[in-house]
């Protein structure tokens, strides 16, 4: 039944024992006790036909259709009534036609500029819905086999998880209007199939469940492993960098015994290789480890050391 809440985008042409005072308007009228229904198609469809939306645009109209309780109309199941002569019939028969010619207009007014031209020579909706089905259904099951052949090869790629989801929805979306829905367990199967190796832990538990995923609660577990891998990969991104931090970061207490990149005690050596070369000059002989009265003795005595013959 057709509201009569004044808030209503179409508009109900009232029936004829209205007087025209209470029809501002002029608008004609009903000779039945049926109201007509003129459906506003630029508030309740939201884009005109073109060959490449043929499968969202029937669907948006065959849904305002069946909320009018006017399908019949484009189906040919409502056909124009038949005349005995009668005054009551030729009212029928007005009334049918009426209603016919202003679903007719809206889906002329509902098609693009490229369009309109096939189907402007059609008398009934009928007729019009036909030629519509006929030019763009072949065409609608050449999409569906191509959406199919993507939605099995489609990867996650570069594409973040939530994306990617979006991605692989709205292709199963295309092939269910064009087609037939794809199942829980098909869209489950196409969306790990093209998930990264780093889902695989994921992907065997989801494999194995016995009940099927909806896609929303897919999405959500996903969405979650995703967010708890990006979480893993910062936390260890930030350790290895600490760990560089603490290992280049140089020693306080091993910085006292270096002087300009030179070995601990380098200075102490070289002082004491002097006072040794020094001492050497003016003995008769060479050192003895025995007459040595420090530590380094040794070591100094080999490094300086000559032969007798080099003695002054």
């Amino acid at each position: 039944m057709v509201s009569d809440d004044h808030t209503s985008n179409e508009t109900t042409i009232p029936n004829s024992d209205m007087s025209s005072s209470q029809n501002p308007n002029n608008q004609p009228f009903s000779p039945t006790e049926t109201p007509l229904v003129a459906l506003n198609i630029t508030a309740q469809i939201n884009e005109k036909l073109t060959p490449s939306t043929f499968s969202q645009w029937r669907a948006q109209f065959e849904a305002l259709l069946i909320g009018y309780d006017l399908l019949d109309y484009v189906n040919g199941l409502s056909v124009c009534p038949s005349s005995d002569g009668t005054p009551s019939f030729a009212l029928k028969i007005t009334h049918w036609v009426r209603q016919d010619k202003l679903i007719l207009s809206a889906i002329l007014a509902s098609t693009s500029n490229t369009i309109t031209p096939l189907i402007a020579t059609a008398k009934t909706s009928h007729e019009a819905w036909k030629k519509l089905n006929h030019m763009y259904a072949s065409r609608s099951r050449m999409r569906a086999m191509q959406f199919k052949e993507e939605i099995t090869l489609i990867q996650e790629g570069n594409r973040s998880i939530p994306k990617y989801l979006h991605a692989v929805k709205a292709l199963a979306d295309e092939i269910a209007l064009i087609d037939h829905p794809i199942s829980d367990d098909d869209l489950t199967l196409y969306i790990l199939n093209g998930l990264g190796f780093v889902f695989r832990e994921i992907a065997a538990p989801i494999h194995a469940r016995e009940r099927s995923l909806t896609f929303e609660e897919l999405h959500d577990l996903l969405v979650s492993h995703d967010s708890y891998l990006r979480q893993l990969e910062s936390a260890t991104q930030n350790l290895v960098v600490s760990a560089n931090y603490t290992h280049r970061k140089p020693n306080s207490g091993n910085s006292s015994q270096k002087t300009h990149g030179k070995p601990a005690g380098f200075s102490e050596t070289k002082a004491k290789l002097k006072t040794q070369s020094f001492t050497t000059k003016h003995r008769a002989g060479p050192i003895t480890p025995s007459e040595s009265t420090s530590p380094d003795a040794n070591f100094v005595t080999k490094l300086v050391t000559r032969p007798s013959c080099a003695l002054n």
